[in-house]
């Protein structure tokens, strides 16, 4: 798969690499806030080096190849006469698609619910504080979510709204989880072989079904792989983040990912309705979600063919800068 140092030293093309290793490392924000700094790079490229689109989009997508939208901009927009256009087109369809996901999970919460969540959702954040909104009285459980601990913000966010909130240890989930009516789970893909989130989903998803605990995921369908592509393994992180210090003949392995088998999950809440996970199955095994232009990345190696040739972007404020965007894709 390309990387960021097969990509020309010209000075765009420096400016380039340093953004594709800034994704790279990212481990804090969601897949909105990252499928949009994707979008700028596409962009800056067709605009001043688009010789060299083919090869960042295989970056990008190497950069974090299991966050779906990612994924799939990086096989659409360079296809399209208007690189900029078709990023625009993107973010918006993402943020109006993981809108009606928002408002269709906040239905399932009940009057009186304890509901567990994972990790930090937007998505999840906003159905959350809408069914509070709609006069819902009801309490979450946010587990810390270790090492970077994302569950601790996820609590924050619902706590500042006036939600009440318990923030548990990781391996408390397993006991608590005997109060709790509802699990929700955000995804940064989904696949024929399950969903792939935050490390720990799957134990979730795991325990909840063995204690009879519906579990639905949010997954609008800009997060869809297809059933040809799949992400490569995924690196160990820092060890530093598990442990400060070496100690003799201890390895620290430090995964941020993992995939939840799809028979873990009762739904997964998608912008056209609910489906149960053979359906969602069947649907990512059809391919009907995924386009032809998905060929070019295959099976998470970008393909040696030659991309729509990409005119420069007419839009010099598209698009717009990371910290002023409010997507809700995560």
């Amino acid at each position: 798969m390309a990387d960021s140092h097969s990509i020309s030293s010209d000075a765009y093309a420096i400016q380039i690499r340093t953004a594709i290793d800034e994704l790279r490392n990212d481990r804090a924000s969601g897949a909105a806030k990252q499928t949009l700094r994707a979008a700028r790079v596409l962009v800056e490229c067709a605009e001043h080096t688009p010789e060299d689109l083919r090869e960042i989009a295989g970056a990008l997508a190497a950069a974090q190849p299991a966050v779906g939208s990612i994924l799939n901009l990086a096989a659409r927009a360079p296809c399209s006469s208007d690189v900029a256009a078709a990023c625009r087109e993107f973010l918006e369809s993402m943020e109006q698609t993981t809108a009606r996901v928002a408002e269709r999970a906040g239905a399932l919460v009940s009057e009186g619910a304890t509901v567990m969540t994972h990790s930090f959702s937007s998505t999840i954040l906003t159905a959350l504080r809408q069914a509070f909104w709609d006069n819902k009285r009801f309490s979450v459980i946010c587990p810390e979510s270790r090492p970077i601990c994302e569950g601790v913000a996820m609590a924050a966010s619902l706590g500042m709204v006036g939600i009440p909130v318990s923030l548990i240890a990781d391996s408390a989930i397993h006991h608590m989880l005997s109060g709790v009516q509802l699990v929700l789970l955000g995804a940064d893909a989904a696949s024929p072989r399950g969903i792939f989130n935050k490390t720990g989903t799957a134990l979730l998803a795991l325990a909840a079904r063995e204690l009879r605990v519906p579990v639905y995921v949010l997954c609008p369908s800009c997060k869809f792989l297809p059933p040809f592509y799949e992400p490569p393994l995924e690196t160990p992180k820092n060890p530093r983040e598990l442990l400060e210090h070496d100690l003799p003949h201890v390895t620290v392995v430090n995964h941020h990912f993992d995939i939840t088998p799809l028979e873990y999950v009762s739904g997964i809440v998608t912008e056209d309705g609910i489906l149960k996970p053979g359906e969602l199955r069947e649907k990512l095994l059809t391919g009907t979600s995924a386009p032809p232009e998905w060929a070019l990345l295959g099976s998470g190696k970008p393909q040696d063919k030659c991309l729509s040739d990409c005119s420069r972007s007419q839009s010099p404020n598209w698009p717009p800068a990371a910290e002023n965007y409010d997507g809700t894709c995560i």
